[in-house]
């Protein structure tokens, strides 16, 4: 197939300039009202930030997919989006991390059984404790 040798020559529209700069500026206006988040990466999970302020809305949450998830619901919505339920899932999953490690130390350096015993017990509840928040914080 051959091509022509032709090309394309832009006009210039005729545009309305105070129209154009009006819109433009309640473009810039609504999302200034409504803010700008990003996810960044942090060493214990990510981080929700708000760009123009760059203030952080949630901290630490431990999977990406939740934290994209998340950012893209307050990007979309008009109104404020509360990050409470969120903050709280995220804080019990890190708590009953923490406790399991603990939990773990205990059993493996102890030399009393019940001591033992009750480390054992109280991980399996952490370790489902940690399940339940895994599955709440998917929902995000």
């Amino acid at each position: 197939m051959n091509k022509l040798a032709t090309k394309h020559i832009r006009k210039k529209g005729n545009y309305n300039t105070k129209h154009v700069a009006k819109k433009l500026d309640t473009l810039a206006s609504n999302v200034a009202k409504r803010g700008v988040y990003i996810v960044k990466k942090t060493n214990i999970g990510f981080d929700i930030i708000n760009y123009i302020s760059k203030s952080v809305i949630v901290s630490d949450i431990p999977f990406s997919h939740t934290a994209k998830s998340f950012c893209d619901r307050l990007n979309k919505e008009k109104g404020l989006v509360s990050s409470v339920e969120l903050k709280r899932h995220v804080n019990m999953y890190h708590k009953h991390t923490n406790d399991i490690l603990f939990y773990k130390h205990t059993i493996r350096t102890s030399d009393d059984p019940s001591k033992v015993f009750t480390a054992g017990v109280r991980m399996q509840d952490s370790l489902g404790m940690v399940k339940e928040a895994k599955i709440h914080l998917s929902y995000f």
